[in-house]
C-alpha cells in the first residue's frame, strides 16, 4: 500500500537553499488531484453518514420548540413518521456541499501549508502546531464562506419536524428561500458557521498532524496510523466546537417552521435571526441546550473526518500519478506531432 501522508514528503537539502525549494515544489501534488481526491472521498463518506446529520439537525431544531429527545428517541420518531428514506433528507445539498467544499478545502490545505512551512536548521521543512491550525482554519473558513448557501439549504431540508417547510429538491429550496426571504437569507448563519467549521478544522488539522507523527512507527500500516490520528483529532475538535454548531442550526432554521418556540421566538417571523439572539435564547434553556445533538455530531464528524482523510490520502498519490502520467503522455504526443511536421 502506498505510504501517503498529508504533508508533502520531507526533502533533504543537497547543495543549496534553491534546490530544497525546487524539490518541495515538485513534491506538491497537482491541485486537480487534491480537488478530485477530496471531492470523491467527501461525497462517498458523507452520503453514507447522512442519517447522523439528519438526527442531529432534528434534535437541535426540536429543541427550539422545547422538545427534548435523546439520539435514539429522535431516530425512532424519524423512522416512524418518515420511514427509512427520512434519514437521507437533504442528501442532495450534502453531496454538492461535500463535493465542492471538501475538494476546495483540500486544495487550500495543500497550498497554505506550502506557504506556512518553516525551514529548519537541518534544511528540512516543518509545519508547526500553530501553522497547522492556521492552515486548517483558513482553508475551512474560505470553503465555508463559499458553501454557506448550500449549508443553509442542507439544514432546512434535513429538518423534518413540526411545521417544517417542504422543499421538493435543492433547486426548489434555493428558489423558494430566495423569493420568500430574500437572497441575503442564503447566508443566514454565516458567522456561527465559520465559528464552527474554522476552529474545528484548525484544531483537527493541528491534532491530526501531531498525532500522526507520534503514532508513526516502522511496520505500522499507514492507513491505520491515518485513521487512528483522524479519529482522536475529530472527537476532540467536535466537542470543543459543539455550542457554535447549535447556534448555527438555530439561526439557519429561523423562519423555516410555522410554529413558535417554547422560548417565545416565532420562527415563522424570523425573530430568532441573529447569532447573539440565538445564543441568548439557547442559554435561557440552560447550558445543556448548547450541547444538544452532541452524540450524533461526534459520531458523524469523527467517522466522516477520519474516513475522508484516510481515503483522501489513499486516493491522492494514485490520482496524482495518473494525472502526471496523462500530462506527460499528452506532452510527448504533441512534441511528436511538432517533429513530424
Amino acid at each position: 500500500m502506498t505510504n501517503a501522508t498529508l504533508s508533502p514528503p520531507v526533502v533533504e537539502v543537497e547543495t543549496s537553499h534553491s534546490s530544497t525549494k525546487q524539490a518541495e515544489k515538485k513534491s506538491k501534488p497537482p491541485s486537480i488531484a487534491s480537488a478530485l481526491s477530496g471531492a470523491l472521498s467527501g461525497v462517498l463518506i458523507g452520503t453514507c453518514l447522512q442519517p447522523l446529520d439528519v438526527v442531529r439537525t432534528r434534535m437541535q431544531g426540536d429543541s427550539i420548540q422545547g422538545l427534548s429527545r435523546n439520539t435514539i428517541s429522535t431516530a425512532r420518531v424519524i423512522f416512524e413518521t418518515q420511514g427509512v428514506s427520512g434519514f437521507w433528507r437533504g442528501t442532495g445539498p450534502t453531496v454538492i456541499r461535500l463535493g465542492l467544499g471538501v475538494g476546495l478545502h483540500m486544495v487550500l490545505v495543500e497550498n497554505f501549508q506550502q506557504v506556512l512551512k518553516q525551514q529548519m536548521y537541518d534544511g528540512l521543512s516543518h509545519l508547526s502546531s500553530v501553522n497547522a491550525a492556521i492552515t486548517g482554519a483558513l482553508s475551512r473558513a474560505t470553503a465555508s464562506l463559499l458553501m454557506c448557501p448550500i449549508t443553509m439549504i442542507k439544514t432546512r431540508m434535513e429538518y423534518g419536524g413540526t411545521g417544517a417547510m417542504k422543499y421538493k429538491d435543492t433547486w426548489h429550496a434555493l428558489v423558494t428561500i430566495s423569493r420568500t426571504e430574500g437572497p441575503q437569507s442564503l447566508f443566514r448563519g454565516l458567522i456561527p458557521n465559520i465559528m464552527t467549521t474554522a476552529p474545528f478544522s484548525g484544531l483537527y488539522y493541528m491534532f491530526y498532524i501531531r498525532l500522526k507523527e507520534g503514532l508513526a512507527a516502522e511496520g505500522r500500516p499507514q492507513v491505520l496510523v491515518n485513521f487512528s490520528a483522524g479519529t482522536v483529532a475529530a472527537v476532540a475538535a467536535t466537542l470543543l466546537t459543539q455550542p457554535f454548531d447549535v447556534i448555527r442550526t438555530r439561526v439557519q432554521l429561523s423562519a423555516a417552521t410555522n410554529s413558535s418556540s417554547a422560548t417565545g421566538g416565532n420562527l415563522a417571523t424570523g425573530l430568532v435571526s441573529g447569532p447573539l439572539q440565538a445564543l441568548k435564547e439557547t442559554f435561557s434553556q440552560g447550558p445543556r441546550a448548547l450541547f444538544v445533538g452532541t452524540l450524533p455530531r461526534v459520531l458523524k464528524r469523527t467517522g466522516q473526518t477520519a474516513l475522508v482523510w484516510t481515503l483522501y490520502e489513499e486516493l491522492l498519490p494514485r490520482l496524482s500519478a495518473a494525472y502526471i502520467g496523462t500530462a506527460a503522455a499528452i506532452t510527448a504526443s504533441r512534441q511528436q506531432d511538432i517533429v513530424g511536421r
